[in-house]
């Protein structure tokens, strides 16, 4: 009974983790640039039982969260026709100065705008965080300022990048280092829309709820024949 109430709980908890990255997915189907997670799981402890007819059972004692990968597949492109809008035609991320915490995050939003100084004025996110050129350089906004100056960095494991909050990544040692790309495709006047899609979150979203269900149901099952079995003691 023990072993039932344990199984059926690890899948309680690893079904709720699912919905929740589930409902962030959804939440996020019209942030520019998002990219949906997905979890994986794993089993646990895994043994085989002799089923009492010379034939050996394998048993597993639930499931867990392995880990949550991230999806970065191209999303459709929006016309906007904003001089500071771009977007990404295949691989690649916009690299911008995070202030705060004096580091180089990474994103597909490039919902730019721009950032005065005194005199000067710089290419910046909506947080009036620098963006960067391939050189990790400020970009001014004066007479010689080119969208070709933008810089596109891409990873050797991009599905090793941090999530550091919306939709911005950070480097790690999984991801490796960020590398320029060469000559990239960048659309002016369009943004890249979020690669949700909600077919698909809906169904995952029944999957884990029916999952979360019958857990729920075999939970309830364990108590009650425990509840039996004490009472015939």
């Amino acid at each position: 009974m023990i072993r039932g109430f344990y199984t059926a709980a690890s899948g309680l908890v690893s079904q709720q983790n699912n919905m929740d990255v589930i409902a962030n997915n959804v939440a996020n189907i019209s942030t520019t640039g998002f990219k949906p997670q997905q979890v994986a799981f794993s089993s646990l402890l895994q043994e085989n039982i002799n089923s009492g007819s010379g034939k050996t059972i394998n048993v597993g004692h639930g499931i867990k969260p392995e880990k949550i990968s991230m999806d970065f597949t191209q999303g459709e492109l929006k016309k906007t026709d904003m001089p500071y809008d771009f977007a990404i035609l295949g691989e690649g991320f916009f690299a911008v100065e995070n202030e705060r915490e004096k580091t180089t995050n990474y994103t597909r939003d490039g919902s730019f705008g721009v950032r005065t100084e005194g005199q000067r004025s710089y290419l910046a996110d909506a947080s009036g965080n620098y963006v960067l050129d391939s050189g990790n350089r400020k970009i001014e906004i004066g007479e010689k300022y080119d969208y070709k100056q933008i810089g596109v960095f891409k990873f050797k494991n991009p599905y090793g990048l941090k999530l550091s909050g919306g939709n911005r990544y950070s480097a790690t040692e999984a991801s490796g280092k960020a590398e320029s790309v060469k000559n990239p495709e960048i659309k002016v006047g369009y943004l890249e829309n979020s690669a949700v899609q909600i077919a698909e979150e809906m169904v995952r979203m029944i999957e884990a709820s029916k999952s979360f269900s019958f857990g729920s149901k075999v939970i309830q099952a364990a108590d009650e024949m425990e509840r039996v079995i004490n009472q015939l003691r």
